[in-house]
């Protein structure tokens, strides 16, 4: 009768303990970010950069997680910047666009600030943040 007992005691604690584990699940940690496009070149030196056309590009902000391992579209959770804002705007949603004031390149960056905690160590927020380059080509009348 005792091993009965044994044997059923050694069970449950062997089940209450593969419940802790799940249980003891961890959050998503974004890990990166990825921009895409990645780069992107508006107008030529043979062409005008035509503004009233619709000379802009919708960006992506792709977000690499562990617990588990996953990417997930986070462009609407990130904050955009342009590093060159009379060069290339961008939006809060990622769409950048030429102003037509300057000609060069600049950087358009998608950064996230994560707040992680453990029983053992508290963070005030990790800073991830991904890039893309964005170019614009002056119209000199010339060209192929």
């Amino acid at each position: 009768m005792q091993t009965k007992w044994s044997a059923l005691t050694g069970l449950l604690v062997a089940v209450f303990w593969l419940a802790s584990l799940s249980a003891c699940g961890h959050e998503q940690q974004l890990v990166s970010i990825s921009v895409e496009p990645s780069t992107e070149t508006f107008g030529s030196a043979s062409t005008p950069l035509d503004l009233d056309r619709g000379a802009n590009v919708q960006l992506r902000a792709l977000g690499s997680f562990i617990h588990p391992p996953v990417t997930k579209d986070i462009t609407n959770q990130v904050v955009w910047v342009s590093n060159t804002p009379d060069m290339v705007t961008v939006s809060s949603t990622g769409l950048i666009t030429p102003t037509g004031r300057a000609c060069g390149g600049t950087i358009i960056s998608a950064t996230v600030t994560t707040n992680h905690s453990s029983a053992n160590i508290s963070s005030n927020g990790a800073i991830v943040t991904g890039t893309m380059q964005a170019n614009v080509v002056c119209f000199t009348g010339t060209g192929p």
